[in-house]
């Protein structure tokens, strides 16, 4: 069947931020690179990081080439009760009163789109849907509306909401689920008990273009020394304070000269005895930010809460080797795969790791090297695209 695939994302555009957001974005390019029918459709809102009103005009557009149909955005709903589209359309499963209430607050709380839904339900013969990230109703109405065209890339993580029953409910509907990586895959059959054939991986890619230069970089920064790098949002989720206590513990104890980089969209409080250590990147640009991987002696990614982490692969991709959390299946996966790094589940692993790396430059480098060249074999858009397009045939 040659009908569109159709992307849902709550958000979507050359100013929205965040990981899955990001991913929906290369993906579209990806898919019609590869001679793919795609079109996205998104509400008007911004991102997660901003107020849920407008923010890209409602109606047809066209970013990186790609048809994009943005449906006005709903502000969080101040009921428990389903969207109006699907009661109007009698589409409400009758296992939703079952599901517990804080389950049906949470997806009330999150901003939607009535008219997105609308158009999902007209069309769900005629399109491959595919809704992106799980937690937000534009997925899991879509998935309810969309019927037997409707899939799911979810950036699962193992985290609380992983168990909600209403989310086990509707990965169960979904028509195929879509991994970033195996371990995510992994994590979907076991916790939704999951046909092994409904889940498939297809992968993520990353632009694998970029060459930074860390010499230029650290000489605009006056920076010197051994540099620590994390990127993305700095908040517990993401156990940037556990990262925080543990670098100012090491440094305390070190005594040695070390900078830890941090970057990202959203605001940084460092607290004052931390303000010699840590250095506020703030958002940077995708030139900037590449040079600042090729600077860093260790990436570091302490978070428990991913299904890829394309900032680990990008600063891979600048030969620089990586400390990740043991406990997040996914990115201890892919260390163990590569061989591109170390990493820890307490503050002794974590000073030992960085003892071994930052003494030995030999070591980084051949680390990070082996993280570049699984980096380029396995983060192909190419591939993940003709995947994704064999999951979704009907």
């Amino acid at each position: 069947m040659n009908s569109p695939i159709t992307i849902v994302a709550p958000w979507y555009g050359p100013d929205t931020a965040g990981g899955a957001e990001t991913q929906a974005r290369q993906l579209a390019v990806a898919l019609a690179t590869a001679g793919i029918h795609v079109e996205v459709w998104a509400t008007n809102g911004r991102d997660a990081f901003s107020p849920p009103q407008p923010y890209y005009p409602a109606g047809p557009d066209v970013v990186d080439g790609i048809v994009v149909r943005r449906f006005a955005i709903m502000p969080p709903s101040q009921t428990l009760d389903p969207p109006a589209v699907v009661r109007r359309l009698g589409a409400v499963p009758a296992e939703w009163v079952s599901f517990p209430e804080h389950e049906r607050r949470l997806l009330a709380s999150l901003p939607s789109s009535d008219d997105l839904l609308a158009a999902v339900a007209e069309e769900h013969t005629t399109r491959r849907f595919l809704f992106i990230p799980y937690p937000f109703p534009t997925t899991f109405w879509g998935i309810v509306l969309a019927g037997a065209h409707g899939s799911l890339l979810p950036c699962l993580h193992d985290e609380p909401y992983a168990r909600y029953a209403a989310y086990r409910w509707m990965f169960r509907r979904a028509r195929r689920v879509l991994a970033n990586s195996s371990a995510e895959r992994a994590l979907a059959i076991r916790l939704f008990d999951l046909s092994p054939d409904q889940v498939v991986v297809a992968g993520e890619g990353i632009d694998l273009s970029p060459r930074g230069d860390g010499d230029a970089f650290r000489a605009r920064r006056g920076l010197h020394g051994p540099l620590l790098m994390y990127a993305g949002r700095r908040d517990a989720a993401k156990n940037v304070p556990l990262l925080l206590r543990y670098t100012r513990e090491y440094w305390a104890r070190r005594g040695a000269p070390l900078t830890l980089m941090l970057s990202g969209r959203d605001p940084l409080e460092v607290a004052d005895p931390l303000r010699d250590l840590v250095l506020d990147l703030g958002y940077l640009s995708v030139a900037e930010k590449h040079d600042a991987y090729a600077a860093t002696d260790v990436f570091i990614n302490p978070s428990l809460y991913e299904s890829f982490s394309i900032v680990l692969m990008e600063a891979w991709l600048q030969g620089t080797p990586a400390l990740v959390h043991t406990r997040c299946d996914v990115t201890r996966e892919a260390v163990e795969s590569s061989g591109g790094g170390l990493h820890f589940d307490s503050f002794g692993e974590f000073a030992v790791a960085l003892d071994l790396l930052l003494a030995d430059p030999t070591r980084r480098r051949i680390l990070g090297e082996r993280g570049r060249e699984w980096v380029r074999r396995t983060c192909r858009w190419e591939d993940v695209a003709a995947r994704t397009a064999a999951a979704l045939a009907l």
